[in-house]
């Protein structure tokens, strides 16, 4: 898949999981906020699962991804668990936990992480960028384990369409 980063084409790795989809290969990723416990396929078996994948977490349109997708799940009253994984080092981090230190979602990194984790976690969901360390910009839903919604945006500047998301989410798991 080739998603668009401006005017600039980017190819992605791995290909956008379709609804259904569980998860097979396990991995783990190192927790990075508001956890201690590092994420694994595990963690999306129970329950309604916002997975949020994130180029990076000191750009604004990152920050914002984390903000409003919790902010949007609270107005809705969508009874959900966020998880957010980023590349960046936990560090990167400091800024939301400061300006935001309401947030509950849990974040993850790819710092430290085997690289063979990363490459089940990036492929397996289609956010891999071909030639980098980064990852697309990615929305995620699980319910018990399934895939009820992937959405990887066309243009990655900018904040995903989380409201848009969220209507699908709600729509296809009859919440």
């Amino acid at each position: 898949m080739n998603v668009l980063l401006g005017t600039k084409e980017i190819e992605l790795t791995g290909k956008k999981p379709n609804e259904g989809f569980r998860w097979v290969k396990p991995f783990r990723l190192p927790p990075a906020y508001n956890t201690k416990k590092a994420l694994s396929e595990r963690d999306l078996e129970q329950g309604l699962v916002i997975l949020s994948t994130l180029p990076n977490i000191h750009s604004h349109a990152c920050a914002a991804q984390v903000l409003d997708l919790e902010e949007e799940c609270k107005r809705r009253e969508l009874n959900a668990k966020i998880l957010h994984v980023a590349c960046d080092c936990p560090d990167h981090w400091d800024e939301v936990r400061k300006l935001h230190p309401f947030l509950k979602a849990k974040g993850f990194t790819f710092e430290d992480a085997n690289q063979k984790d990363i490459n089940v976690f990036s492929e397996s969901l289609g956010v891999g960028v071909k030639g980098s360390k980064r990852i697309a910009h990615g929305l995620f839903a699980f319910l018990d384990g399934s895939l009820v919604k992937a959405y990887i945006p066309r243009q990655q500047y900018g904040i995903p369409n989380i409201k848009k998301f969220l209507d699908s989410v709600e729509e296809k798991a009859k919440l």
